[in-house]
């Protein structure tokens, strides 16, 4: 298994959700803003690491080295449209949620092109989200992450 860093994981992650066509700008951790200028935005950043799982104590695993394997949890935030008329909201929402859905459900190995990476699950829930005093109907995408390395 390869060596990652969480930067990486987050910079891959945030590459492969932004291929959903209806995003106009995509960020990840250290760039995001003060306020929103443009969206349909994708906001990528780490929520939580659960620790290290170490195994490596039978001959089996022995020979190979040592795996290390963290859970990340990561939220990637939609913001699909500021709010104005609900009907209209909620379209934008489901119709990016959507596409985002088919890039989850259709990645393929090395998942978010990272070797390290051992599997992955989400879900997503409707959120109304309030940035700079504004009010932007979304979806927040919640990731669950397990990645590897081996020593």
């Amino acid at each position: 298994m390869a060596v990652y860093t969480l930067d990486a994981l987050l910079d891959a992650i945030e590459g492969i959700m932004d291929d959903a066509a209806s995003l106009v700008r995509s960020q990840t951790y250290d760039e995001l803003t003060e306020g929103i200028h443009d969206y349909p935005l994708l906001q990528v950043y780490p929520e939580e690491n659960t620790g290290t799982d170490w195994t490596g104590e039978t001959d089996r695993v022995t020979l190979s080295g040592k795996h290390s394997v963290k859970e990340y949890t990561v939220h990637a935030d939609i913001y699909a449209r500021q709010r104005s008329h609900i009907a209209e909201d909620m379209k934008k929402c489901v119709d990016v949620a959507n596409e985002t859905e088919d890039i989850l459900d259709n990645l393929s190995y090395p998942l978010f092109g990272l070797a390290c990476v051992t599997s992955f699950r989400w879900s997503w829930r409707r959120v109304v989200f309030e940035y700079g005093g504004v009010k932007y109907m979304g979806a927040r995408f919640v990731i669950v992450v397990r990645a590897g390395t081996q020593t």
